[in-house]
């Protein structure tokens, strides 16, 4: 049965076109992936078909009856809202069923917040992501809409999402960059591509393969389009004229194919760099610790991190890891021991969070800035192996237009 269908949409941000005329369709029980490179327009697909934003054309047609729930990107909450508070209050029936409070502490823990009663304020960002995805679970509705859920989770944990995800009997709309997941998960992929919707009943491994056939036939076509361009502009140079309703028809169709455009293979982002010259000291821990209040994250870490280090910290989502690596970057200060950075070192630093908070004294990324003074804020030129890069040349190689 179809259940939801979105007819010739269009949606544009200024003159950056998401979709044109595309169409899609949700039949009750399949598990659809959404996927497509960054800036295609994945989240906004969710959004349009949670009827959280209206496309500029076109029409959303849903069955009656039915109930969406997505995962949020972005959570709302109150400062002294608990996780156990929030996956109860987004919860239809935890007012009526007195199992509720049970599966939802359950829940909690399965997706490793291991205390239902912790602010959310005094969380770390995956542990608040975790309690979002516990809420959405709990309570999934006809139609479960998952915007990478995958995101902040441990390996174990992500397996069990997949496994619950597998045994989920309604209808699922998963985005997700994790082709594993999409292969065990999903039975149908949906791709995002110049604008236009292409739809495969299959997963991720069988997409890769009807993908690469579609794109030959594209190239075949467009091949044999080129061909009969040069046997008929022979003909237009000859000075053809369109005295008969043959030869106009003849005319129309070459000016028709004439403004066929040719498929666009995908960018791909490029990056190189240059390393600076470094002096004998890098970075050095000695005796480093972090706590807030009675929780004492890691204490006692002493490292010294020689050129050319490449260093992954790994443990289970809030013991302390982005809390290490601002206090690497500068961000925090240890509430214990001492961090050395040499005089000739520079730390680009990668933020798990990019939303600014002013009343939380978070500023990382002002939404009312354009990327490229975002981007002019951190440096003018780039040096790279082949000479200085703009900022503006920068944003072109990571696929900004």
């Amino acid at each position: 049965m179809n259940i939801l269908t979105l007819e010739h949409i269009r949606k544009s941000y200024g003159e950056r076109i998401l979709f044109d005329g595309a169409d899609f369709y949700l039949q009750e029980g399949e598990k659809v992936g959404i996927i497509g490179i960054n800036g295609t327009g994945k989240s906004t697909l969710l959004r349009i078909l949670c009827g959280e934003e209206e496309p500029d054309e076109g029409k959303r047609v849903m069955a009656n009856g039915f109930l969406i729930r997505a995962l949020p990107q972005q959570l709302q909450f109150s400062e002294d809202e608990t996780a156990l508070d929030y996956v109860l209050g987004h919860c239809r029936t935890a007012h009526s069923d007195w199992s509720a409070e049970s599966d939802a502490k359950s829940m909690l823990n399965d997706l490793g917040v291991s205390d239902p009663y912790a602010k959310l304020s005094e969380l770390s960002g995956g542990q608040k992501k975790r309690a979002a995805l516990a809420a959405a679970l709990m309570d999934p509705g006809d139609i479960l809409v998952l915007d990478e859920p995958t995101n902040h989770l441990d390996p174990d944990i992500c397996e069990w999402l997949e496994k619950w995800l597998v045994a989920f009997r309604k209808t699922l709309v998963l985005v997700t960059h994790d082709r594993y997941f999409l292969d065990s998960v999903c039975t149908r992929i949906v791709e995002i591509d110049k604008g236009s919707l292409y739809s495969y009943d299959t997963n991720y491994e069988g997409f890769l393969e009807r993908k690469a056939e579609r794109e030959a036939i594209d190239l075949a076509t467009d091949r044999k389009r080129k061909s009969i361009l040069r046997t008929e502009l022979k003909w237009v140079q000859r000075g053809a004229r369109a005295r008969s309703t043959k030869q106009k028809a003849r005319l129309e169709r070459y000016e028709e194919m004439k403004a066929v455009r040719s498929p666009e293979e995908d960018k791909k982002i490029g990056i190189a760099s240059v390393a600076s010259r470094m002096g004998r000291t890098t970075l050095e821990l000695e005796d480093v610790g972090m706590s807030y209040g009675e929780n004492d994250l890691f204490s006692g870490f002493t490292y010294i991190f020689g050129k050319g280090d490449r260093v992954g910290f790994v443990g289970p989502n809030g013991c302390g890891k982005t809390t290490l690596m601002k206090i690497l970057s500068g961000v925090l200060e240890p509430t214990s021991g001492t961090v050395r950075v040499g005089e000739t070192i520079r730390i680009g630093y990668y933020s798990q969070e990019i939303e600014t908070n002013p009343e939380a004294g978070i500023s990382y990324m002002d939404p009312e800035k354009r990327v490229i003074d975002y981007i002019r804020d951190t440096a003018e030129y780039v040096r790279t192996p082949d000479g200085l890069v703009t900022a503006s040349q920068m944003l072109d190689q990571f696929l900004f237009p």
